[in-house]
């Protein structure tokens, strides 16, 4: 991308600010397709105009920008600038992060991850219906 090197830091901080303040679930990360294009649509919002235009002002007009409006174009463009920022962004966040299965109220118990069973009840302790055959 082709902004000032002032525009480009304050995007990627942006950018690191809101990965960072969010509470990532495991489907939000393994589709990330979608979280990337939620997270550029919050920055697009946040931006000031000036800021939007630097995002485009060097993008080449084509044949595909042809009937539609400067607007829809001017938002289209800059949210596939944010779009690309964010992934490049969220890639290289992700090859240093580490995976931390603790600390939420899923957790499968200790006699679940092959402790010893209860002593309390059997294994193979049968429901009061499966005795009436």
């Amino acid at each position: 991308m082709e902004y000032s090197n002032k525009g480009e830091e304050r995007m990627k901080e942006l950018i690191k600010k809101k990965v960072l303040s969010k509470q990532w679930s495991f489907v939000e990360v393994s589709d990330l397709a979608n979280s990337i294009g939620a997270l550029a649509n919050d920055i697009y919002i946040e931006l000031s105009l000036q800021e939007r235009f630097e995002l485009i002002r060097d993008i080449r007009i084509n044949e595909n920008m042809v009937g539609r409006t400067y607007e829809d174009m001017f938002r289209d463009i800059g949210l596939i600038q944010i779009q690309a920022d964010v992934a490049e962004v969220i890639k290289q966040m992700l090859n240093t992060a580490t995976v931390n299965f603790g600390g939420n109220n899923n957790e499968v118990s200790e006699n679940g991850l092959g402790g010893e069973s209860s002593k309390k009840r059997s294994a193979n302790e049968k429901k009061k219906d499966d005795n009436k055959e």
